[in-house]
């Protein structure tokens, strides 16, 4: 058997909406809860946060990097480029700092993930914002895109045009999906009048329990923190959901990877 990795993009509608909070705390369940192989790429082109989220603020090379590097990428090389957290996520870093601009190859992008794919059951791929030309590229490589919003009006309008430019860009709407992060039910904004507005069923939502994930970023290990939360009791159905159905697809095995 050889995996092939199941490879999930996530941006935020508007900067803060806790999208690489998401990413990091599901693949460090999806590898500590569900022993899937799973990887975490932060693409973004400058300041990725995702490292300092798990606590791995020392490393030497970054996802840009690799890119450029794709056409010698073999097991050992890859190593090099990738942190190892304790709840057995592995980890791609973007660059902590700006960087110059970056001439990738035609293709590179494709070449690098299909090696990748190879290699874990899951791959998790925290965006930059905004829908650039790189983001798009890697959109339209994903099998699902998940937009992390949350119940604010500036950050449901941003959902609204997101979902609209993808579908004149041809990304198909079966493939996005809403996750509101945040989510109050007494909230001002009614889960009805979110998915009216949006104009689909929203896919997932977290729990406001801000205090709890901030405590769980500062520390770096989001399974070991606060791990009787709401967040993480909701993150943890999440990545049961996704890690025991593609168990059983690939392996035909389910009671093997229960909790």
């Amino acid at each position: 058997f050889r995996s092939s990795a199941q490879v999930m993009a996530f941006v935020g509608a508007k900067g803060g909406c806790g999208a690489t909070t998401l990413v990091t705390q599901l693949g460090a369940l999806l590898a500590n809860s569900y022993a899937r192989k799973t990887l975490v790429v932060d693409v973004h082109p400058e300041f990725g946060d995702a490292a300092l989220y798990l606590g791995l603020t020392k490393y030497r090379y970054h996802y840009l990097e690799l890119l450029e590097n794709t056409d010698r990428l073999d097991a050992e090389l890859l190593q090099s480029f990738v942190m190892h957290h304790s709840s057995g996520l592995d980890l791609i870093p973007a660059p902590d700092g700006a960087e110059p601009t970056r001439s990738v190859l035609p293709g590179a992008v494709r070449q690098t993930f299909d090696f990748l794919r190879l290699r874990y059951e899951f791959i998790l791929l925290d965006l930059g914002p905004g829908l650039t030309e790189g983001n798009l590229e890697l959109i339209r490589y994903c099998d699902q895109l998940h937009i992390v919003t949350v119940a604010e009006v500036a950050a449901l309008r941003n959902v609204v045009r997101q979902i609209d430019y993808l579908t004149k860009k041809e990304i198909s709407p079966d493939r996005i999906r809403v996750v509101v992060n945040r989510h109050n039910k007494r909230g001002l904004i009614t889960d009805e009048q979110i998915e009216k507005a949006i104009g689909q069923r929203v896919f997932w939502k977290v729990p406001n329990q801000y205090v709890q994930v901030m405590k769980t970023i500062s520390a770096g290990d989001p399974v070991g923190q606060v791990s009787s939360s709401d967040v993480t009791k909701n993150l943890n159905e999440w990545a049961g959901a996704v890690g025991r159905k593609a168990k059983k697809e690939s392996r035909g095995i389910l009671g093997l990877w229960n909790r």
